[in-house]
């Protein structure tokens, strides 16, 4: 018991002489502004520019920031971990020289002098496309193709004149692929202005780019004679009552689903076929194919068509379905414009708003029953989905 009270009485003296005096702790690093960054080097990049540095040995150093305008009255700024001896400056929308400043920012946000760096990045992916632009005729108007080696993410803006006789945007085209390539239809055959933009993700753009370009006659092929064709060898029969092929040239497109569409039965094989009889004896020069919506849940995936054979012929087939006598028309594969990767909202809207397009080569001949022999699905599966199916061309 003595021992407990004695214990007890030694608690309390340490107690009483922690709280009377408080310890001041210095604390671990003195927030004032680091030093500079030292040794600075710079490597051309497409667009950008790599700083190398020294970093300070200043234990309150936390990162370093770049701070740069990519044009007029726009500023960036990226900021390079204390982990690195690198920067990487981005955003440039031309090969002119550009001042970066380099700051060492402490903890507390304490900025150190600025380090005054010259970059002169080489030809941005902007450039590059713009550079690479060029216009053809074709069915109904024009096809415009460029390059993006590096993959870039980019939009191209087609223009032509309005009823007024300025420049209005017909068609925007998202891309993050190597090679684009874009078609705006719709036009009579005469001379007509068409003009291109590029912009890039960091709200750069380029020169107006135009040439005048006369469109090859076209017309829409009336789909009021088209009718199934049931082939032996065929798939045609519906997984749902509203899935049969007439639902591809019904004109009913909605992007966000809700309509009946062409749909097969699971388990019904690939590659598989199918065929419809136009009713006239036509001279295709392209197709759209719009898939089944809403788009980034059924576009790019499942059963959406990602490889197929388009053929033809004048007259009627073999019942037994034997591809004796049938042209090939052209090998098709499904163009998702963000490349690899999930379905982006651009990839759903191009896919079941706008519509894939396709373009016959100029030496087909005129036919009249097409018969579609899917290879390959965006889901590696068995089956196959189809919104709407329109075509063009010069009746015969």
């Amino acid at each position: 018991m003595k021992n407990l009270v004695i214990l007890y009485v030694l608690l309390l003296s340490v107690l009483f002489f922690s709280c009377s005096k408080e310890k001041y702790v210095e604390p671990l690093v003195s927030d004032t502004a680091p030093a500079p960054v030292t040794q600075v080097t710079v490597e051309p990049l497409p667009g950008a520019a790599k700083i190398s540095y020294k970093l300070p040995k200043d234990e309150s150093l936390r990162y370093v920031k770049a701070v740069y305008e990519i044009r007029k009255g726009v500023e960036r700024e990226v900021i390079g971990s204390q982990y690195n001896n690198f920067i990487v400056v981005d955003g440039f929308p031309s090969t002119n020289e550009y001042e970066v400043k380099l700051y060492s920012v402490s903890f507390g946000e304490q900025y150190s002098e600025p380090v005054s760096v010259k970059v002169q990045p080489s030809t941005p992916p902007l450039l590059e496309a713009y550079n690479t632009v060029k216009f053809s005729e074709t069915f109904g108007g024009t096809t415009l193709t460029f390059e993006n080696k590096g993959a870039a993410s980019l939009a191209v803006m087609i223009l032509t004149p309005d009823s007024s006789g300025r420049l209005s945007e017909v068609e925007t085209y998202y891309t993050k692929s190597t090679e684009g390539r874009v078609s705006v239809r719709g036009f009579p055959a005469q001379p007509r202005l068409f003009a291109a933009v590029v912009r890039d993700r960091y709200g750069n753009l380029s020169d107006t780019i135009t040439q005048t370009v006369t469109p090859v006659f076209e017309e829409k092929i009336p789909k009021d004679k088209f009718v199934e064709v049931r082939l032996a060898n065929d798939t045609y029969e519906p997984h749902i009552p509203n899935g049969q092929m007439f639902q591809i040239w019904d004109d009913r497109i909605a992007p966000n689903g809700g309509i009946g569409v062409f749909h097969t039965k699971p388990g019904s094989g690939i590659p598989q076929s199918f065929t419809f009889d136009m009713g006239r004896i036509t001279l295709l020069s392209r197709y759209k194919l719009w898939h089944r919506g809403p788009g980034t849940q059924w576009a790019y995936q499942l059963g959406a068509p990602k490889k197929w054979e388009v053929w033809g012929r004048t007259t009627a087939p073999d019942p037994q379905g034997s591809w004796e006598g049938w042209t090939k028309l052209m090998d098709c594969n499904s163009y998702k414009p963000s490349g690899e990767g999930p379905v982006t909202n651009e990839d759903a809207l191009y896919a079941t708003s706008t519509g894939e397009d396709f373009i016959f080569p100029n030496d087909i001949p005129p036919v009249r029953y097409l018969r579609f022999n899917i290879v390959e699905t965006w889901g590696y599966l068995d089956y196959i989905y189809i919104q709407e199916l329109t075509l063009w061309g010069q009746l015969q």
